[in-house]
């Protein structure tokens, strides 16, 4: 067998040809991360978002489901731990699984539903909502929990009105509660 012997040439070379590889290694695997923190960041800015919480005015407690994202969702499932009364949905006939017939709807980007209960026939305590939607690319499932009515404690009441200054001042109230629910 024949040696090979090497020249320092031939050492020099061969120890940029593998610092060469290192390199080169190394800015494809930084390249490939960059690429998938932005495909992240692309899909987090593009995805819905549906948000569950509770709106108190007047004597309404408004629980709101609402997409604050900016693209479509379906709705595939909402589960609440309470269960909803009569006496707390203006006797609505939903019984006591109040988003049932929510399945399969379409949120748009902006796109709110308001569920009105009678706030004082509201029982109290952590309501627990499990939440699952999906876009024409992906699945998201989320949960929230908060007591309804620890937002506002207190119903807002309005005084009966004798001048056209109380008047317009319930007025006032009136379009500042409908800007509240448009939050």
């Amino acid at each position: 067998m024949s040696e090979i012997t090497l020249t320092t040439s031939d050492i020099i070379n061969l120890g940029g040809i593998i610092a060469s590889l290192v390199v080169s290694s190394t800015a494809v695997w930084i390249s490939i991360k960059s690429l998938r923190q932005n495909a992240k960041m692309i899909e987090e800015s593009t995805r819905p978002n549906i948000q569950i919480y509770p709106l108190y005015i007047d004597s309404i407690l408004y629980l709101i489901v609402k997409n604050f994202g900016t693209s479509e969702a379906y709705i595939d499932k909402i589960e609440c731990s309470h269960k909803f009364s009569p006496k707390e949905t203006f006797g609505n006939r939903l019984g006591e699984d109040i988003f049932s017939g929510m399945h399969g709807a379409l949120f748009c980007p902006g796109y709110a539903v308001r569920c009105p209960l009678i706030a004082y026939n509201v029982e109290g305590g952590i309501y627990d909502f499990y939440l699952k939607y999906h876009s024409s690319t992906k699945t998201y499932e989320s949960t929230f929990s908060f007591n309804p009515l620890s937002n506002a404690p207190f119903a807002d009441i309005y005084p009966s009105s004798n001048t056209t200054d109380q008047h317009l001042q319930n007025i006032a109230k009136g379009i500042h509660d409908i800007v509240k629910i448009n939050l």
